[in-house]
């Protein structure tokens, strides 16, 4: 069949809001306690440095509840977001704290002096950004030796023989929700069937496994991307970088 004849090519930006605004009151309800996320939180926790005075970088901090989770263990934190209406939740977090400021931030271009961080978190965001740009950022607002970790949703059918760890995961996420955090389903069912959350999600799509796979470890050679957590079509993955400068920069060029 010949190529259809293109008539009409008329590019506009999306319509609406496409942050997390419309939809920051129900992910705090939902989120306020970042350890409902038990898997992430126990990973993030062992692969963070016990550094004394530890300066964090959240990138997509949400609503702060890592930072406000991580507060005793950090000297300094700050966090960076998009969504005006989530970080109004993270500021009133960490109103008590004098070692954390949140900062609004719309481009991959950080601002913060070069080797600020020791760290640099990204969890449930990374699949958002613009990844070269931001790696970029990231290698020069931390200082060396400092490293990068992700934690974040990717989608992939499970494989058959995947299917114990499925039920396996199922069950004990399952379990611990309604022991430690009772009200967290009905929370994250009232987010999730939102239309201002399904209408931000059309523009914030999920990423692939593979991609984020082969990103993350053909700029980190030797670092593997982790899997926490598996669902029907999605999984929860994680990486660590180790030391940042010791990473491949990939250097864009046009002919």
């Amino acid at each position: 069949m010949p190529a259809e004849t293109m008539k009409l090519f008329h590019p506009a930006p999306p319509t609406g809001d496409t942050t997390y605004n419309h939809v920051a009151e129900l992910y705090d309800q939902a989120f306020a306690d970042i350890r409902v996320r038990n898997d992430e939180w126990r990973w993030i926790n062992y692969h963070l440095p016990d550094t004394p005075g530890l300066s964090l970088l959240d990138i997509g901090c949400g609503n702060g509840a890592l930072i406000d989770a991580l507060s005793s263990r950090i000297g300094y934190g700050a966090g960076i977001d998009e969504s005006e209406a989530m970080l109004s939740f993270a500021r009133a977090k960490a109103s008590g704290s004098r070692n954390i400021d949140f900062y609004r931030v719309e481009s991959p271009f950080l601002p913060f002096e070069d080797h600020k961080f020791d760290i640099a978190v990204s969890l449930m965001s990374f699949r958002y950004l613009d990844w070269d740009p931001l790696l970029k950022e990231i290698r020069r607002v931390l200082k060396p030796g400092g490293k990068l970790l992700i934690v974040d949703m990717v989608t992939v059918p499970v494989k058959p023989a995947e299917y114990a760890r499925l039920v396996k995961d199922k069950l004990r996420t399952t379990s611990r929700l309604r022991r430690s955090h009772p009200s967290f389903r009905t929370s994250l069912h009232r987010l999730v069937t939102n239309l201002d959350w399904k209408r931000m999600l059309e523009y914030n799509p999920i990423r692939s496994e593979h991609e984020m796979k082969w990103y993350l470890e053909s700029r980190f050679p030797g670092h593997k991307l982790e899997v926490l957590n598996i669902g029907w079509n999605s999984r929860i993955v994680a990486f660590d970088s180790g030391p940042v400068e010791s990473g491949v920069e990939a250097v864009l060029s046009y002919p």
